[in-house]
C-alpha cells in the first residue's frame, strides 16, 4: 500500500527536525543534564513538527542505549513507539476524548509504573479542546505527576490553553518552516523519488504551503499523482488553483503601453477559461503588491509569490515607473476591489479599472506643477503635450523687496514674522521673543529685557545664531541681533513721597491717628 509523502519521510531523529533548532537543542540538553520537565506544552501552526518532535523525544528518553540525545531507531523501544505499538506511548485526540470521564481514566491509569520503558509518555493532540472541566480534572495531575509519567500538550491555538495549566508547563513555540527551507526538503525528497519537477513549482508548492512542511508534502503527492512522476508546471499551478503569472504581466504591460486593445482581448481569454474574475483581481492585488516591492526593496524574501525566473523581466519593465506612480495605481486597484466584490457583471468593472489606468501616466503631480510655476519653467502637460510658459514676473520680485524693506524699517512687523516662524520650530524661543522691547538700528536687531527676565535674556543668548539665521531668511539683508539686559531706573525719595501721598495711606493715617516714621522698600 502506497506510504504518503509525509508519513513516508516523518523526522525520525533530533536531526532530521526541519526548522525548529531551538526546540531539539533544548531538549537533547535536558536529557544531557538529566533535567527533564514532566509537563510541556508544544504550539504552533499546523505541519511544523510538534508530535513528531514528542515521538522522538518519547524514544530518546526510553531508547535501550540512553536516554540519549539521539534514539538509536534500532533497538525494540524506538521501534515500537515508531510504529505506535508501544503500550508506554500514548496519543491521545484532545478533541475527541475533551470530557471529563476520560481524563478521569487518564489519572487513574498514571498511577501504575509502565510496562516495560522508562517512562510513560502522554502526547494529548489539539488540547486546546477540552473543556473545562476537563481542565480542572487534569490540574493536579499536570502539576504533579508520578515520577515516570512525561505529559506532552500540543496544540495550534496556545491562547485557548487556561493560565493555570500554563504556569505549571514549559512552553516550546514552534515556528512556520520558511519557504526557503521547505523548498529545499522537497528538492530532496524528489531526487529520491525520482520525480522531475521545476524549481518553479517547488517554489508555488512551499509559498502555498505557508509554512507547513506537512502540507508541503501533501501538495507533493498530489501534484505527482497528477503528472504520472513528470510534473509540469501548468499541472501544479491547477492543482493550487493559481492564475499563470504571464497574465498579469501581460495585462501590466498593457496598462503602461496605453494598449487598450490588448486589455479588452486579455480580460476576454480569462471569460473564455472560466476564470473567477473576483478571484483574479484578489490575486493581482497580490501581484502589484510584488511589484511594489520589488522597486522598493532589494531583498526579494518578502515577495509574496513572483516566479524568480520573471524577476529581471518585472525590473527592466519598472525602470521607468516612480514608486510614487505605483503607489497611485495600487491605490486605485485597492479603491476598486469592495466594488468588484459586489457587482453582478465584474467584467465591467475590470475593463473599466484596467483602461483607467492607461491614463495615470498623462498626470502630473500638483508638487512638480507647483515647483515648476515657482521656478518660472515652461510647463508641458502629459496628456496633449502643449507648453504653458510661466515665467518669473517683475511684479512678483518687486513685492518681495517691498516686504523685505518693510521688516528692515518695522521692528514690530519683523518681530511678528519672525514668531510665526519660529512657533513651529521653539514655540518657548518664539514667546520670549514678544515679551522683549525692540528696536532696530545701525542694521542690528535689539532686544531688551527687565532686570527680572534674566532667564529670557540667557536663552536669548544661548539661541542666538537660530535667530539671526531666521531674520537674514526673513529679510533677505545681513541683520545682526543684540540682546540688552537693562537695569531699572530706581529712585528711593520718589517712592517714598509717592507713597505719602496716596490717599489710601492718608486715610489710614487719619483713621489710625498715627504718623509715618519710616518707609523700606524691598526689590
Amino acid at each position: 500500500m502506497y506510504l504518503a509523502l509525509a508519513r513516508k519521510y516523518r523526522p525520525q531523529k533530533f536531526s532530521e527536525l526541519i526548522g525548529q533548532p531551538h526546540i531539539t537543542r533544548t531538549l537533547q540538553n535536558s536529557i544531557k543534564m538529566d533535567k527533564i520537565y514532566q509537563s510541556i506544552i508544544f504550539s504552533g501552526m499546523k505541519g511544523v513538527g510538534k508530535t513528531s518532535t514528542a515521538r522522538i523525544f518519547a524514544k530518546a528518553l526510553n531508547c535501550e542505549h540512553g536516554p540519549a540525545e539521539e534514539p538509536c531507531n534500532k533497538c525494540e523501544i524506538c521501534k515500537e513507539i515508531t510504529e505506535d505499538r508501544s503500550p508506554d506511548y500514548i496519543e491521545i485526540d484532545g478533541a475527541s476524548n475533551n470530557g471529563v470521564e476520560e481524563v478521569r481514566k487518564l489519572k487513574e491509569n498514571v498511577n501504575y509504573r509502565p510496562q516495560k520503558n522508562r517512562y510513560r509518555v502522554i502526547v494529548i493532540d489539539e488540547v486546546h479542546m477540552l473543556s473545562n472541566n476537563a481542565w480542572n480534572a487534569l490540574l493536579k495531575i499536570i502539576e504533579e505527576p508520578p515520577e515516570h509519567t512525561i505529559f506532552i500538550m500540543a496544540t495550534t491555538d496556545f491562547h485557548k490553553i487556561p493560565a493555570t495549566i500554563v504556569s505549571r508547563c514549559q512552553h516550546f513555540e514552534f515556528r512556520a518552516i520558511p519557504y526557503e527551507v521547505i523548498t529545499d526538503v522537497l528538492k530532496n525528497i524528489s531526487k529520491k523519488e525520482e520525480i522531475s519537477i521545476s524549481d518553479y513549482s517547488l517554489y508555488l508548492i512551499s509559498k502555498a504551503a505557508e509554512g507547513s512542511l506537512r502540507d508541503a508534502k501533501k501538495l507533493l503527492d498530489q501534484a505527482i499523482a497528477i503528472s504520472g512522476g513528470n510534473v509540469k508546471d501548468k499541472e501544479v499551478i491547477e492543482i493550487l488553483g493559481i492564475i499563470e503569472e504571464d497574465i498579469f504581466i501581460s495585462l501590466t504591460k498593457s496598462f503602461l503601453n496605453n494598449d487598450k486593445e490588448m486589455i479588452l482581448k486579455e480580460i476576454e481569454n480569462l471569460i473564455q477559461k472560466g476564470v473567477d474574475l473576483r478571484y483574479f483581481y484578489s490575486e493581482y492585488l497580490k501581484f502589484f503588491r510584488d511589484l511594489l516591492i520589488l522597486k522598493s526593496l532589494d531583498n526579494i524574501d518578502y515577495l509574496y509569490s513572483l516566479n524568480p525566473e520573471n524577476i529581471e523581466n518585472l525590473q527592466e519593465i519598472l525602470k521607468n515607473i516612480s514608486e510614487i506612480d505605483l503607489i497611485r495605481y495600487f491605490n486605485a486597484l485597492k479603491d476598486m476591489e469592495m466594488m468588484i466584490k459586489h457587482t453582478d457583471n465584474p467584467r465591467i468593472i475590470l475593463e473599466f479599472m484596467f483602461i483607467k489606468l492607461t491614463l495615470f501616466n498623462k498626470i502630473e503631480s500638483i508638487e512638480d506643477i507647483i515647483n515648476q510655476i515657482k521656478k518660472g519653467k515652461t510647463i508641458i502637460t502629459r496628456q496633449d503635450n502643449k507648453s504653458i510658459d510661466i515665467p518669473q514676473t517683475k511684479s512678483s520680485e518687486n513685492n518681495k523687496i517691498s516686504k523685505n524693506k518693510e521688516l528692515i524699517n518695522n521692528s514690530n512687523e519683523l518681530i511678528r514674522e519672525l514668531c510665526n516662524r519660529l512657533d513651529s520650530l521653539s514655540p518657548r524661543l518664539s514667546s520670549v521673543i514678544r515679551m522683549a522691547t525692540n528696536k532696530i538700528e545701525d542694521n542690528k536687531l535689539i532686544l531688551e529685557f527687565k532686570t527680572t527676565m534674566k532667564v529670557s535674556y540667557e536663552m536669548i543668548q544661548k539661541n542666538k545664531d537660530l535667530i539671526i539665521k531666521n531674520i537674514r531668511e526673513l529679510t533677505g539683508e545681513s541683520i545682526d541681533l543684540d540682546c540688552i539686559l537693562k537695569k531699572d531706573d530706581f529712585n528711593e525719595n520718589d517712592v517714598i513721597k509717592k507713597i505719602e501721598k496716596d490717599d489710601k495711606i492718608k486715610k489710614l493715617k487719619k483713621e489710625l491717628n498715627m504718623k509715618i516714621r519710616d518707609v523700606k522698600l524691598t526689590k
